[in-house]
């Protein structure tokens, strides 16, 4: 995943949105692969060891078949969002949740979710 490329495509993402607004194709990927997902996390986590919490990104296309997902330590989500929103997203993640961070280049749409 080409990081320089995320950070244009978030620089001119229309909005936010909210678990009731992820497209199906979303959802279900993330229900068929939690196991796989939750292994992606903690094997980042294992990785960053000074990490108190990390961020699995998604860059998907339900158009072009693309689900990408890569675990982001602090140093790589500020490479593509400012480090004060790195901060907020973090800060706001529940007790024993997970974020996902996911980029929907279709629907021009951030969705965060917490598993």
């Amino acid at each position: 995943m080409n990081l320089n490329n995320i950070y244009h495509i978030i620089q001119k993402m229309s909005s936010i949105q909210n678990i009731d607004s992820c497209p199906k194709y979303i959802s279900d990927f993330i229900n068929h692969n939690l196991d796989d997902l939750c292994a992606i996390y903690d094997e980042g986590m294992e990785m960053n060891p000074d990490l108190e919490k990390g961020i699995l990104v998604f860059l998907c296309s339900q158009d072009n078949n693309k689900m990408d997902v890569q675990f982001m330590n602090d140093e790589m989500m500020c490479e593509i969002i400012v480090k004060e929103s790195v901060i907020n997203l973090k800060n706001n993640i529940q007790e024993g949740k997970k974020l996902l961070f996911i980029r929907d280049e279709d629907r021009n749409a951030v969705f965060l979710i917490q598993v």
